[in-house]
C-alpha cells in the first residue's frame, strides 16, 4: 500500500481577540483572590451584615483595605460608626496574637478614627477597653481623644480611676505615664464629673509645668458643684491646697458675690486660726486673697475675721515696715464693710499718729494717708476730730489735701 503523510495543518496566527484575552488574565486573577471581598450582599443581609461577614473572613491585611473602602461607601453614615467597633473587637480579642504587626495596628487606627469621624457613641466601652489593652501610645492617646469627642459619662469613673492610679504611680516614684497625661486630662474636661475634681485638684499639684496647669484647666471645664469643692478644700486641706481652691473660686464668672464672699470668710478663718508664726507665714497669700474677695464682695458679716486680720497686720508692720502692702489692702477692706466699729478703729490708729505727726517715716506716712481715704468712705462723723486734725497738721501736702476731701465726705 502506498502510504502518503497527511500534510500538517498550518497553525493559525494570533488573533487579537486573543492578545486582549491574555492581557486581561492578571485582571481576572486578582479578581479571583479578592473574591470574598467584593461578593455581594445574600438575600435578606444588610449592608452592615455584608461588611462584617468579608472582614471577619479577610485577612489582615485585606481587613485594611476593607475598612479604607466601606469608609467610602454611600451609606456609611448607616453603617460605619458599628462596622469600627466590630473591627476593634477583632483586635482586642487577637492583638496578643500579633504583637507590633503593622497591619492589626493599622486597623485599630482606622477603627478608632472611623468612630471618632461618625461620633458613635455606643463604642465607648470597647474603645476604653482597646485602651487597656495596648500599650501603645499613638493609640492610647487617639483613643483618649476620640473618647473626649464622644463626650460619653458612661467612662468617667473609669477614667477617674485610672487617673488617680497615674497619681500614685508619680507620687511613689517612676511608673506613671507622663505621655498620654495630656488626653488624659483633656477627656476628663469633656467627661468629668464631681468625683473627678480631687483627683485633677491633686494631679494640680502632683505634676510640673504646663502638666499641671492643664488639670486646672479641666476642672474649671467641668459641669459640677465646683463651690461645694473648694469649700471642702479650704476647710480640710493644706494651706497650700486651701489658696488653689480660692484662686478657682475667683475666676469663677459663674460664682455669685454671696459664694465667693462665703469662701473667702472661710478661707481667712482657717488661716487666722494657726497659732504657730510658720503657719501664719504660710497663710499670708491665703489671708490677702481673702481679703481682696472680701472687699470685691462687700461679705460684710466677715468684718470681726477683717479687724483681727488688721491687728495682725498693724503688729508685723511695726515690726517690719516693709510689710505695709498687706497692711493698705486691709484698711481699703474695711472702708467697703461700713462700719462703725472699723470706723472706731481706724480714727484711733489716726489718732496716734496726728499725736506724733513730726516723728513718722515715709512708710507710716502710706499708712495715714489711707486711713484717711478709708474713712472718708466710711462717712462717721465720729471720726470728725481725727480727720479734722490731720488736715491741720504739718503733715505732706497730699495727706492734708486728702483730709479735707474726707471731711467733706462725713455725713452729719
Amino acid at each position: 500500500m502506498n502510504l502518503t503523510k497527511t500534510p500538517a495543518r498550518p497553525v493559525p496566527e494570533p488573533t487579537g481577540l486573543l492578545n486582549k484575552s491574555a492581557l486581561l488574565l492578571p485582571v481576572l486573577a486578582a479578581l479571583i483572590l479578592l473574591a470574598p471581598y467584593l461578593e455581594a450582599q445574600t438575600p435578606g443581609e444588610t449592608i452592615l451584615q455584608s461588611y462584617e461577614r468579608i472582614f471577619i473572613r479577610s485577612n489582615l491585611s485585606t481587613k485594611v483595605n476593607i475598612l479604607l473602602d466601606a469608609a467610602n461607601d454611600e451609606a456609611a453614615d448607616e453603617f460605619y460608626g458599628p462596622f469600627c467597633e466590630l473591627a476593634l473587637r477583632f483586635v482586642i480579642i487577637n492583638a496578643p496574637l500579633f504583637p507590633d504587626d503593622p497591619d492589626m495596628i493599622n486597623i485599630t487606627i482606622g477603627a478608632i478614627k472611623g468612630v471618632a469621624k461618625y461620633s458613635y457613641t455606643p463604642a465607648a466601652d470597647t474603645l476604653w477597653q482597646a485602651f487597656l489593652r495596648f500599650p501603645d501610645n499613638v493609640i492610647r492617646v487617639e483613643i483618649l481623644r476620640t473618647l473626649a469627642l464622644l463626650n460619653a459619662p458612661v467612662l468617667t469613673e473609669r477614667i477617674n480611676q485610672f487617673l488617680a492610679d497615674q497619681n500614685r504611680l508619680y507620687g511613689t516614684g517612676p511608673g506613671a505615664d507622663m505621655r498620654i497625661f495630656p488626653a488624659l486630662i483633656e477627656v476628663l474636661g469633656k467627661i468629668g464629673n464631681d468625683a473627678s475634681y480631687p483627683i485633677l485638684f491633686a494631679a494640680s499639684f502632683i505634676y510640673p509645668g504646663d502638666l499641671g496647669e492643664n488639670a486646672l484647666r479641666a476642672i474649671h471645664q467641668i459641669k459640677g458643684d465646683l463651690f461645694s469643692f473648694c469649700l471642702g478644700v479650704i476647710l480640710k486641706n493644706p494651706p497650700a491646697e486651701k489658696l488653689e481652691a480660692l484662686k478657682l473660686a475667683a475666676v469663677r464668672n459663674d460664682f455669685t458675690d454671696v459664694q465667693k464672699g462665703v469662701l473667702a470668710e472661710a478661707a481667712l478663718e482657717t488661716a487666722l486660726a494657726s497659732v504657730s508664726a510658720e503657719r501664719r507665714n504660710q497663710n499670708s497669700a491665703l489671708c490677702e486673697l481673702s481679703v481682696r474677695l472680701i472687699k470685691e464682695t462687700e461679705r460684710v458679716t466677715a468684718l470681726p475675721l477683717v479687724i483681727k486680720y488688721y491687728q495682725q497686720c498693724l503688729a508685723s508692720f511695726r515690726l517690719d515696715p516693709s510689710q505695709i502692702q498687706p497692711l493698705l489692702d486691709t484698711v481699703s477692706c474695711l472702708a467697703v464693710l461700713k462700719s462703725t466699729n472699723a470706723a472706731q478703729l481706724l480714727s484711733l490708729q489716726l489718732g496716734i499718729y496726728n499725736s506724733r505727726v513730726n516723728a513718722i517715716s515715709a512708710e507710716e506716712q502710706k499708712f495715714v494717708l489711707a486711713l484717711i481715704s478709708a474713712l472718708g468712705k466710711l462717712g462717721y462723723k465720729a471720726s470728725y476730730d481725727s480727720v479734722y486734725q490731720a488736715s491741720v497738721l504739718p503733715y505732706p501736702a497730699e495727706i492734708n489735701t486728702a483730709a479735707l476731701d474726707a471731711l467733706n465726705r462725713l455725713q452729719w
